[in-house]
């Protein structure tokens, strides 16, 4: 009885493990940036459009015409089921060169991403 005990513990610690390093356990996980990937960069400009709209309605940055990002800091992804969680943190600028940090998470649906909804934001520094 212990054996069979210490069996499912350990293929419990094993799955959990394997889990976490694949992402899928509800965890985020590092992936490079790459400008030249289109779908990435679909998603981004969602998010940033998107964030900056919800930050002008609150007062967080300035009720500019258009903000785009400038550089990408870090993207990292948590997929689900579904889709996948995208959490970019970048520097963005208005056309009158008033700049902020912000953090967007895009929810894309799978398997194409081209269903998209800002799952959240936040301006980290003006």
């Amino acid at each position: 009885m212990k054996f069979f005990i210490a069996l499912v513990l350990a293929l419990a610690v094993c799955g959990f493990a394997s889990a976490q390093q694949t992402g899928q356990s509800g965890g985020y996980i590092p992936i490079q940036w790459d400008a030249n990937n289109q779908t990435l960069a679909d998603i981004l400009n969602f998010g940033v459009q998107s964030g900056a709209s919800e930050a002008i309605t609150a007062g967080q940055i300035a009720n500019s015409t258009e903000w785009y990002w400038t550089n990408v800091l870090s993207v990292q992804a948590n997929v689900i089921d579904d889709g996948t969680f995208f959490d970019f943190v970048v520097d963005i600028e208005d056309i009158s060169g008033d700049t902020a940090r912000m953090d967007v998470i895009v929810f894309a649906l799978a398997p194409d991403y081209s269903a998209m909804s800002l799952a959240n934001w936040a301006v980290l520094k003006m």
